[in-house]
């Protein structure tokens, strides 16, 4: 398909918002393409973007499950499957297409203007980029892209994590023993208090959090906890590892 003049422009764009290059334009062209555009009775022979929301959404899948297996080692099978579910899931996509404005480039049937402003459709189309951008520039590509996705939207997974659960479950698996808060420090009036929380585990305290609730200043606590015992993990592992490849060496 030939490209003008004025639609590469704004691919180049979109490719700013995105923060990537293609070195075909040709296959963000097609993945921005909707059956509907594709199929109209002067473009019959024009690719759309379905095969490529297929291969996309495998790729997203796939990094998805690999970078929730490294982060969050403590979460069971199921936990990180329900997890996963909320990072690629059809609200999670069409948020991060309306951020860089993909709707504004997506080429539809005149008969059916606006639709490409519908979260299902963003959240497909933005599945077509990854698949494009996979054949592009290979898995390393298309994996630095969702990672950088995923970085830029930590606060959100955050959000979706229950620390509370992922605390107690580690702590009774690990410990045998659950995890105890205590209030430290108030501050302010009565009616707008805030409160200071560490949690302790067997007598040693791994998180402290502040909120305007308890119950609040406890989620940030079993933050604080679960993010310092995972970095802890992640040096353990490491550490190993560099033992491990000194023994092979020497």
């Amino acid at each position: 398909m030939d490209i003008s003049l004025t639609r590469r422009k704004n691919l180049k764009k979109l490719e700013r918002n995105l923060g990537i290059k293609f070195a075909n334009p040709s296959l963000l062209n097609r993945a921005l393409t909707h059956t509907s555009y594709a199929k109209s009775a002067d473009k019959k022979t024009l690719p759309h973007n379905e095969r490529l929301e297929f291969l996309g959404d495998a790729i997203l899948n796939l990094v998805a499950a690999e970078y929730l297996f490294r982060q969050y080692p403590y979460l069971s099978e199921g936990d990180l499957s329900k997890f996963r579910s909320k990072v690629v899931s059809e609200e999670s996509l069409s948020r991060y297409a309306l951020k860089v404005e993909i709707g504004d480039y997506i080429l539809v049937n005149k008969d059916q203007e606006g639709i490409q402003f519908q979260p299902a459709l963003l959240a497909d189309t933005y599945e077509a980029i990854i698949g494009a951008l996979y054949l592009d520039k290979g898995l390393e590509g298309a994996r630095s892209f969702i990672l950088d996705l995923f970085a830029k939207e930590k606060k959100k997974f955050h959000e979706i994590r229950d620390f509370k659960s992922c605390l107690q479950e580690y702590t009774q698996s690990t410990y045998k023993t659950l995890p105890r808060y205590r209030v430290i420090q108030e501050v302010g009036p009565d009616h707008s208090k805030k409160f200071k929380i560490e949690v302790k585990i067997k007598g040693k305290v791994l998180g402290k959090g502040w909120g305007p609730s308890k119950r609040k200043a406890e989620k940030m606590a079993a933050q604080s906890a679960w993010e310092n015992i995972t970095q802890k993990m992640k040096s353990d592992s490491d550490e190993r590892h560099t033992l491990k490849l000194r023994e092979t060496i020497f």
